[in-house]
């Protein structure tokens, strides 16, 4: 489904929305959610991709979802950590040792390892979003890093292991009925909320119906 920006139903109109529902949530509510979603995601994720991954995190802003203790959690299994840095238009990943001492300014307000870390091509790819729906399509902030990154991976035979799994990080309530698409969005694999890991094509449609103020219940 796609939808110009500057239309009122379109993708800027629902950014706005979305936001505002995010940053709605008090300080303490995220940080306990995004430490319900590291206890929810650590294990399912180990059974998906294995211990020996490499894991891309991000670092938050504003009121993202942390998925800082998710990725130190996958560490602490045996799995190497990278953080995002942007070069103009592109973004590439560099080791972390999941600590904060030696990180420098990345862009956009985001911290990263200084320019001398290894770059790295990371397995798991854990990505920030302002909404997701139940096809895996995701609402970002609309630089189309991520986007950009997954299609080049695709493309590149020799990649490691081809596209990296992609899995949205965010609170439940920030589903949607649906996100306006277009041909270059490439959808995730999966979402992880603090209710748990949701492949794409099986999470339950939803009508807005988790306001941002309560979390999902957990997933039986």
């Amino acid at each position: 489904m796609a939808a110009n920006d500057d239309d009122p139903n379109g993708k800027n109109a629902l950014r706005t929305r979305l936001r505002a529902r995010r940053d709605a949530l008090p300080a303490e509510a995220r940080a306990t959610w995004s430490q319900h979603l590291a206890e929810a995601g650590a294990p399912a994720l180990r059974e998906r991709i294995g211990t020996a991954s490499v894991v891309a995190a991000y670092w938050p802003l504003r009121s993202e979802a942390d998925p800082r203790p998710l990725a130190r959690a996958l560490a602490a299994a045996g799995a190497r950590l990278c953080l995002p840095v942007v070069d103009g238009e592109q973004m590439h990943f560099s080791a972390w040792d999941g600590g904060e001492a030696d990180l420098v300014p990345a862009g956009f307000g985001a911290f990263g390892p200084a320019p001398t870390a290894p770059l790295v091509a990371p397995t798991l790819l854990l990505v920030p979003l302002l909404g997701f729906d139940a096809r895996g399509q995701r609402l970002g902030w609309g630089k189309g890093y991520y986007d950009r990154y997954l299609a080049q991976r695709a493309a590149a035979a020799t990649a490691p292991a081809g596209r990296p799994f992609a899995v949205g990080i965010a609170f439940a309530c920030q589903q949607v009925p649906a996100i306006p698409s277009e041909a270059h969005d490439v959808p995730l694999d999966a979402v992880l909320t603090e209710g748990g890991l949701l492949p794409a094509q099986s999470a339950p449609d939803v009508v807005d119906r988790y306001p941002c103020g309560r979390p999902r219940p957990p997933r039986r």
